[in-house]
């Protein structure tokens, strides 16, 4: 079985986080939640409570690392821990999915340069390159988002990536989504 770790933080863009967990736990990819703040109870941007399955970063080993985006993304390119194991991760060859303003993450360790990708209109200023026209973005390992609206989507091609697009056509089916 697949598995994949997404983060929350303070601040987060709630529908981009639950739309990711939503789609990946219908193709049955295991899905650990885990919170950045300290707490099991996060809380995003629109204050919507989330419950974490675990606290901190943990040890064990993931086929996809999943970052929500929001305004608290910021506060994390100051996250050494996290950039580490984000960057080890990718290094591994693992997929890093990124969405709305987390992109931001991965451009300033210098992943990006490598990658076409897209992110939310506003963080353009310091990520000239990416493909606004886009929703999603896939290249090589990395997949990325522009923000909320893209969540679903966003979340399909996660899927495609671990599993297959038989089970992507399956989901999106189910949901009444065009992917």
């Amino acid at each position: 079985m697949k598995s994949a770790l997404i983060f929350l933080f303070t601040d987060f863009e709630e529908i981009e986080a639950i739309s990711a967990v939503d789609v990946l736990r219908r193709a049955g990819v295991c899905v650990v939640v885990a919170s950045l703040t300290g707490e099991k109870i996060v809380v995003g941007a629109h204050k919507i409570s989330c419950l974490a399955d675990i606290v901190g970063i943990p040890d064990d080993h993931f086929d996809a690392i999943v970052i929500p985006g929001g305004a608290g993304v910021l506060q994390l390119r100051n996250d050494k821990k996290l950039l580490k194991f984000i960057h080890e991760q990718y290094d591994k060859g693992k997929l890093i999915a990124a969405i709305c303003a987390a992109p931001i993450l991965l451009h300033d360790l210098g992943i990006l340069e490598k990658h076409q990708y897209t992110c939310h209109f506003s963080m353009i200023s310091e990520m000239k390159n990416a493909r606004l026209d886009e929703a999603v973005v896939r290249d090589g390992n990395v997949i990325t988002g522009c923000g909320p609206a893209a969540g679903i989507n966003f979340g399909l091609a996660i899927v495609e990536f671990l599993e297959n697009m038989v089970s992507v056509s399956e989901i999106a089916r189910g949901m009444m989504c065009d992917f």
